[in-house]
C-alpha cells in the first residue's frame, strides 16, 4: 500500500452512538486505525451536536486535521485558529415557542444553547443524564435573559412522550426552524440551513475535495443529510432504521470498532 493511500479523502465521524463506546471512550482500535488513515494522507473531522468545550477532551486524544462540525450542523469550527468559519442560528422567534412548550408539557426538560454556554430552563431525568455524560458546566437563567440568537435548543423527554404529543404538536405548529432527534430523548430546534451535510458542503468548498472523496459515518436521523451529501455514506447498526435505508452501506455496531472497519473498506477499496 501506498504512504499516501488515504491522500485528499475526507472521513467525517459523528460522535455518541458511532465513534464512542457506551462509556463514552475512544476504542484502542479505532484510534489506531485513525491514527493511521491521517498518516496515509487522510482528514479526519467529527460531526457532532456538541458544543466545542464538550468536544475539547477528544481533540487531545484524536488527530483531527480538519475543521469540526458542532451542534448538529449549526457552525463549523476551527480549534487550531479558536474561531467559528460558518453558522446558522436560530430565528428569534424560537423564544416564544419554548415558553409555549414550557407551560404546555410541564414535565419537559428544556436547554438553550448560546455558543459554547447551555442554559437548563427545566430540568428532568434527562437533562440530568446530559450533565454527567459530557460534564457539561450547567448554566441558570430566566428565558429573557438568555442573549439572541440562539444556536440550538434541546427538548429532553420520555421518548414515548415526545412520540405520542410532541411530534404531533410541533408538525401542527408549522415552525420556521427544523426539529430533529438526535437521540430517542433528545429533539433538537435548529435553522433551517443548520444540518451536518450543509456543514459538510461547506467543509467541501473549504478545502477544495468533492463529495466524492468524503465517508461520513453516523446513526441518528440528525446524520441524514451528512450521510445523503457524501460520496459514500455509513451507517453503524445500531443506527435509526430510517437511516439505514439512505446509507450507502451498513458497518458493525458502535461497539464493534465501527470506524476501523470502515477504514479497513477505505483501505482494500470497498469503499
Amino acid at each position: 500500500m501506498s504512504l499516501n493511500r488515504f491522500k485528499d479523502r475526507i472521513l467525517v465521524c459523528d460522535m455518541d452512538g458511532t465513534l464512542l463506546d457506551s462509556k463514552q471512550k475512544v476504542s484502542p482500535t479505532n484510534l489506531d486505525a485513525i491514527r493511521r488513515f491521517v498518516q496515509g494522507g487522510g482528514f479526519f473531522t467529527l460531526a457532532t451536536g456538541r458544543d466545542e468545550k464538550a468536544i475539547a477532551p477528544f481533540m487531545e486524544l484524536l488527530p483531527v486535521n480538519l475543521p469540526v462540525i458542532i451542534y448538529n450542523g449549526a457552525a463549523l469550527y476551527d480549534f487550531k485558529k479558536d474561531k467559528i468559519l460558518w453558522c446558522s442560528w436560530l430565528p428569534d422567534s424560537v423564544r416564544e415557542t419554548v415558553q409555549e412548550l414550557m407551560i404546555r408539557f410541564p414535565e419537559l426538560g428544556v436547554m438553550v444553547f448560546k455558543r459554547s454556554s447551555i442554559y437548563f430552563l427545566k430540568e428532568n431525568y434527562y437533562t440530568d443524564a446530559l450533565i454527567q455524560r459530557d460534564s457539561v458546566e450547567p448554566h441558570y437563567a430566566s428565558i429573557d435573559e438568555i442573549p439572541l440568537p440562539w444556536t440550538k435548543v434541546i427538548l429532553a423527554w420520555d421518548p414515548e412522550c415526545h412520540k405520542k404529543q410532541m411530534e404531533n404538536h410541533l408538525d401542527s405548529l408549522k415552525l420556521p426552524f427544523r426539529h430533529v432527534y438526535s437521540q430517542p430523548d433528545f429533539i433538537e430546534f435548529l435553522n433551517n440551513e443548520a444540518t451536518k451535510g450543509t456543514a459538510l458542503s461547506q467543509l467541501s468548498k473549504l478545502t477544495g475535495i468533492p463529495k466524492s472523496h468524503i465517508v461520513s459515518m453516523g446513526d441518528n436521523m440528525n446524520d441524514l443529510e451528512m450521510i445523503q451529501y457524501a460520496g459514500a455514506g455509513i451507517a453503524v447498526s445500531n443506527a435509526h432504521e430510517d437511516l439505514k435505508k439512505c446509507a450507502d452501506l451498513c458497518c458493525c455496531h458502535h461497539e464493534e470498532n465501527a470506524v476501523a472497519q470502515v477504514i479497513d473498506w477505505m483501505e482494500t477499496g470497498k469503499i
